[in-house]
């Protein structure tokens, strides 16, 4: 098992886009709705990957729900099954919980959603409510 370093990708599958989320300490860059084709969000350098590994490994994923509001989640990375991981994904569900993945290569979305723009999904402002698993912890200003 060694250290590989490794670019960062979000997925947001929720309503509303993140100002910011980041991996570790790690900065992710803003995060827009997902589209049937993208994640929602660009890449960004650097986290880092222990692999392979048969154990899943704890991160602390932080982001902004809107405005100056953080929230946090430990997320457990499955066990890493590839030899050479160049990508760690953050997947953000609608029911509000967070999935990672370490990747040879760029996934596909998992879930294809339509948005409305890039910051909501649906047209109907009140339709974009913003679900948090029961995990999270959030709070004004930054952790």
């Amino acid at each position: 098992m060694r250290e590989h370093g490794v670019t960062i990708y979000g997925y947001n599958y929720t309503n509303r886009g993140f100002g910011s989320f980041e991996v570790n300490g790690h900065g992710g860059g803003n995060l827009f709705v997902s589209t049937p084709t993208a994640g929602g969000g660009s890449h960004t350098c650097c986290g880092s990957v222990f692999a392979p590994t048969t154990f899943p490994i704890p991160y602390t994923i932080k982001w902004t729900q809107e405005d100056d509001i953080w929230c946090e989640q430990t997320v457990m990375l499955p066990p890493v099954q590839v030899l050479e991981p160049k990508y760690i994904e953050v997947h953000f569900y609608p029911d509000g919980h967070i999935e990672l993945a370490a990747t040879e290569d760029f996934s596909e979305p998992r879930i294809k959603r339509e948005h409305f723009d890039v910051f909501n999904r649906y047209s109907d402002i009140s339709k974009n409510v913003i679900v948090v698993d029961e995990s999270t912890r959030c709070r004004h200003g930054y952790y």
